[in-house]
């Protein structure tokens, strides 16, 4: 949990896009990737497919829950989306 969690963080904040957004967005995604943290076991099956429905829909369900604007929710299925190559690399 913790590595995927380093992944994460490390990919968002190195991320031309990361260092362009401000430290609320940054909270905004470590907060997503530690409320999918106990489904983290589930990744390391997935393909690369399954894993882009995975994260597009917890991404989407946790941009509802926490009632985040449109844009706030872009940028967070993008991070989400981007993130397959990191996971693949460092969960297997």
């Amino acid at each position: 949990m913790g590595l995927a969690l380093g992944v994460a963080a490390s990919m968002f904040l190195s991320s031309k896009k990361g260092k362009e957004m401000t430290e609320n967005v940054t909270d905004t995604v470590a907060d997503f990737y530690k409320s999918i943290a106990p489904k983290i076991k589930k990744i390391k099956s997935m393909g690369e497919k399954e894993y882009k429905a995975f994260m597009e829909d917890a991404a989407d369900k946790y941009s509802k829950a926490k009632k985040l604007s449109k844009e706030r929710g872009d940028e967070l299925m993008e991070q989400v989306q981007n993130s397959w190559e990191h996971f693949s690399k460092n969960l297997e």
